[in-house]
């Protein structure tokens, strides 16, 4: 009986511990924040983990719309109005998309 007690105590305790070790995510998170002039920049993003993949012309196909980064979209906010390549954007958060080229 007290066998039996110590092995399930032992267990119930290995069990615990093993709860608390957190693996690294295999797509982390990135938060980037910078002031560029008076506009403060955030790019929120997850780096794909290629884990022996190829992704782009395999996972991700060429000359189609990706959802850039992993898990959720990347996201780029801006805390006043800005141009970019010539285009106003209001302040605020926008999702980025990409079309990969195959020589790009």
């Amino acid at each position: 009986m007290n066998k039996l007690l110590l092995f399930l105590c032992t267990a119930g305790l290995m069990s615990a511990a093993q709860a608390q070790v957190q693996a690294p995510q295999p797509s982390p998170f990135t938060k980037v924040e910078q002031k560029v002039g008076l506009t403060d920049v955030t790019l929120e993003y997850s780096r794909p983990g290629m884990r022996d993949r190829e992704i782009f012309g395999d996972l991700v196909p060429y000359g189609e719309v990706w959802r850039t980064g992993a898990n959720e979209n990347t996201k780029i906010t801006f805390s006043d109005d800005v141009t970019v390549q010539g285009k106003e954007l209001k302040a605020g958060t926008y999702a980025i998309y990409t079309i990969p080229k195959e020589k790009e």
